[in-house]
């Protein structure tokens, strides 16, 4: 366990300052030009290199989990050191040298992201610690996730690029640096030249698993539609906090802890009603409520720009963390109780994988969208097309294929 909580711990070194520096690198870029092109440029690429993250996770399979880090973690370190050094020569540079440490780290990250959620089997020596050792990445990951918020918060309040930079080179170094104390795990005895028809094949063959789930069929079109949504308002947070509510400067880092922070209470409360779940009442409701909030977050900075309205939009999206956080893991655990056991991570790639087809076209289409109309009146319109596509999981259809599977979650 030694190794893996050294892994951990440099991924966390990784991961924390980086989250918050793509954050706050959102909003400098708007707050500098006001042009959002720019941040749903960032935006896009993110959701590309997401998309193709499928290569990723079989460039790691063929790797050993240490080296590949340690090389793709150097390679993060020399592309956020030569962006603040030319930061420091050319300060006018700012926004352009921002945007390429974003863009850099979206690259890494095709292979980085699926690399550390499948390193915990390479790095334990019994089996039977398996579970407590995705306790610790998963623990790592939410202590990260809400730290980086905070970090944010800092940078944004601070409002120099290079003082972020320099943070995130040191953590960078340091993360890198801990990783020499580990000794590599072998590569698979199985690994082989890459081949993009394997992987390919693989991918087809989950279409086809997803082709027979009607649970996973159903749900495709209300996906793709409340991910579009979703994540054209969420590329707009920038622009709308900068603004909207232009008077209260923590509006934009106070929507982005409450989400992270709702997501982990409604984990939580997950946890704990568990044995009790209805997936057939708890996922339309959930789904419905989260857009809902939005729809609330619209109409509110509507009709006022105040310190109430402003709160209002803080709380809504705590609460559609909550909503969202509970609707996922119920959800995913109805795809996983649908599908056979050996063909469960072909399934739940395959469904991501469709699930997020959608998002790199909302982050592209969020600038046009952004100018066209007023923005909390487009946010309230995409809330309430969210709410209309949600309640149609109420219907028959939806509701006789959730109750088939609600006694999994009975005692």
């Amino acid at each position: 366990m030694r190794r893996l909580k050294t892994a951990v711990l440099s991924d966390f070194l990784n991961d924390l300052p980086l989250g918050a520096f793509i954050t706050y690198a959102y909003w400098y870029a708007y707050q500098q030009t006001h042009n959002q092109g720019i941040v749903s440029m960032l935006g896009t690429i993110a959701m590309v290199a997401l998309l193709l993250a499928i290569f990723g996770g079989y460039i790691s399979d063929k790797h050993s989990k240490i080296k590949l880090m340690r090389f793709l973690i150097l390679m993060r370190f020399i592309f956020i050191a030569l962006g603040t050094l030319f930061l420091v020569f050319k300060p006018e540079m700012s926004v352009a040298v921002v945007c390429f440490v974003v863009i850099a780290s979206s690259v890494i990250n095709i292979i980085y992201n699926p690399l550390t959620e499948a390193f915990a089997p390479a790095l334990i020596d019994d089996d039977k610690e398996l579970i407590k050792a995705n306790s610790w990445v998963s623990l790592a990951n939410n202590i990260a996730t809400i730290v980086s918020s905070g970090v944010a918060t800092i940078f944004v309040t601070i409002n120099q690029p290079l003082i972020s930079l320099i943070i995130l080179l040191v953590s960078v170094m340091i993360s890198y640096i801990l990783l020499g104390f580990i000794k590599p795990d072998s590569a698979p005895a199985h690994a082989g030249k890459i081949k993009v028809k394997e992987i390919f094949d693989n991918f087809i063959g989950g279409m086809k698993l997803v082709e027979h789930n009607k649970l996973i069929m159903l749900m495709i079109p209300i996906a793709l539609v409340v991910n579009f949504c979703f994540y054209v308002i969420w590329l707009l947070t920038p622009k709308f906090a900068i603004t909207v509510f232009s008077q209260y400067w923590f509006v934009y880092n106070g929507i982005d802890i409450a989400y992270t922070v709702g997501g982990i209470i409604g984990a939580l409360i997950f946890s704990k009603i568990r044995d009790n779940i209805n997936s057939a009442i708890i996922c339309p409701a959930c789904l419905s409520l989260q857009a809902l909030c939005l729809a609330v977050v619209g109409i509110s900075s509507l009709l006022t720009r105040s310190l109430v309205s402003a709160t209002i939009c803080i709380v809504c999206w705590l609460a559609y963390g909550i909503f969202n956080s509970i609707f996922s893991i119920v959800y995913f655990s109805v795809v996983q109780m649908s599908s056979s056991k050996d063909n469960t991570g072909l399934m739940i790639g395959a469904v991501m994988t469709i699930f997020s087809v959608i998002n790199p076209i909302a982050t592209a289409m969020s600038d046009p969208l952004g100018n066209m109309i007023q923005l909390p009146l487009l946010i309230f319109i995409l809330g309430v097309v969210m709410v209309l596509v949600s309640v149609m999981t109420f219907m028959p259809i939806y509701q006789r294929i959730f109750k088939k599977y609600d006694k999994l979650y009975s005692k």
